[in-house]
């Protein structure tokens, strides 16, 4: 009998450890969600069919409707820097942004005959947009900005559709120089297809493709879903049952044993972490069932993270993570889950506090990215820049004003960021702490 009741505890513990992805709620009116954008921990911006964008400050609990001025129909791709400023892309291959938390939207760009498949900021100023080309034998829409958007530049020698087009939420960078796309092969019964890398950016005019094979279907096919550790190691997954690595940056790639049980599946969506850990999460979908996979080891093991029932009935449009313990899911009906690890590093800051505070970055050391958060206590304009050991400034992660609240960024070393000791420190007009962190490579 001790045994028995033993065993049941243990099982208990560790479905309770195991089931990490929990049901937040479903977005008013249930659309499908696309899209998402994860500020910080509270602050989350989603884009959806008909038309919907939402905002929710309280991590998801709660959902404002903030699609002012934005014409009928679905939305795809969409990048937040704060509570005010967002960008999003649509149907008809157009790019709004909105600096008044979603009241008001204005047009920035327009392709004709395009369809917007992604967005990131990663500043005030600089962020790059995928769309699909406006037909065949035009360059894909690869472009990018350096003044918010009043100007989104085509990047020099984008490359040219050959029967090809882009896919919401494929791709994946490890800065703003190296940047992989994932390629939709449109002939039916493609036997291959492709990943576009940049490895100077968007801005530099330099593109690369890796090819590999597979089984398309009659649609064609699609290296629908990216994901990168650094910058030699990563997965792409397709949609008809094939997944595949790469250990040269995407140069080749070569076939991965899928999840076992999984026989005709797709892929919809990859997260992977910077963090040394090697991590990458796969949302997988079958005719019946939607699964998320984990695996550390590209794909030598994989661990299945049990999904809520609504979960599992409802296809993962995007995932994001704040840290390697916190992410959320968007997902069909307006399902939207989040993830909690295990690990301590989730703790959140005191946001009780009176006062400005600068948590250690984690992890530390730290190759090639590490995230740091902080806590502004009320509006002001904060900076938050990399020193080396002589105090000259090498990077400067934000410089902007920021609302009260739990703020978190993903730090990715410059490729030419050589290895050793840094400080990195948050400045108010009425605060300044520095802590040091430390690169390897």
């Amino acid at each position: 009998m001790k045994k028995l009741i033993l065993l049941t505890i243990l099982i208990f513990c560790v479905n309770a450890y195991g089931q990490q992805w929990t049901l937040v709620t479903q977005i008013p009116g249930g659309p499908r969600i696309n899209s998402i954008s994860v500020v910080n921990q509270n602050l989350i911006w989603v884009c959806c069919d008909t038309t919907k964008i939402f905002r929710s400050t309280n991590a998801g609990l709660n959902w404002e409707l903030r699609n002012g001025g934005i014409p009928s129909g679905n939305l795809y791709g969409i990048s937040a820097i704060d509570s005010l400023n967002c960008w999003v892309g649509t149907v008809l291959g157009s790019i709004y942004r909105t600096t008044n938390g979603g009241l008001n939207w204005t047009q920035q760009f327009s392709q004709s005959g395009s369809f917007s498949n992604c967005i990131k900021m990663f500043n005030l100023n600089y962020g790059i947009y995928n769309g699909d080309p406006s037909g065949n034998g035009q360059p894909m829409q690869y472009r990018y900005t350096t003044n918010g958007g009043l100007n989104w530049i085509l990047s020099p020698n984008a490359p040219i559709s050959n029967n090809e087009y882009s896919l919401v939420n494929a791709w994946d960078w490890i800065d703003t120089g190296n940047v992989w796309i994932g390629v939709a092969n449109a002939v039916t019964n493609a036997t291959n297809t492709k990943v576009n890398r940049t490895s100077v950016g968007f801005g530099g005019g330099v593109w690369n493709t890796g090819v590999f094979l597979g089984t398309g279907t009659s649609d064609g096919l699609y290296a629908q879903g990216i994901g990168f550790t650094n910058l030699q190691n990563g997965m792409v997954g397709t949609n008809n049952s094939a997944i595949r690595k790469t250990t040269n940056g995407g140069v080749n790639w070569s076939i991965v044993t899928a999840p076992s049980g999984l026989v005709s599946f797709n892929i919809s969506d990859m997260e992977s972490f910077k963090d040394g850990s090697n991590t990458i999460r796969f949302a997988i979908g079958t005719l019946t069932t939607n699964y998320i996979y984990k695996t550390t080891d590209y794909g030598v093991t994989w661990v299945n993270e049990p999904l809520p029932t609504l979960g599992t009935a409802n296809r993962c449009g995007q995932m994001e993570f704040v840290n390697p313990s916190l992410g959320y899911a968007g997902c069909a009906s307006g399902v939207f889950l989040k993830y909690t690890g295990p690990s301590s590093i989730n703790d959140p800051i005191n946001s009780n506090a009176g006062d400005y505070i600068l948590n250690q970055n984690f992890p530390n050391p730290f190759n090639p990215s590490t995230v740091i958060k902080f806590y502004v206590p009320a509006f002001s304009r904060v900076s938050l820049k990399i020193y080396d050991v002589m105090g000259r400034e090498v990077y400067t992660i934000l410089d902007e004003e920021k609302s009260s609240g739990e703020y978190s960024y993903q730090f990715n070393a410059p490729e030419n960021m050589g290895a050793g000791v840094y400080y990195y420190t948050l400045q108010s007009d009425k605060f300044t702490e520095t802590k040091k962190l430390l690169l390897l490579k």
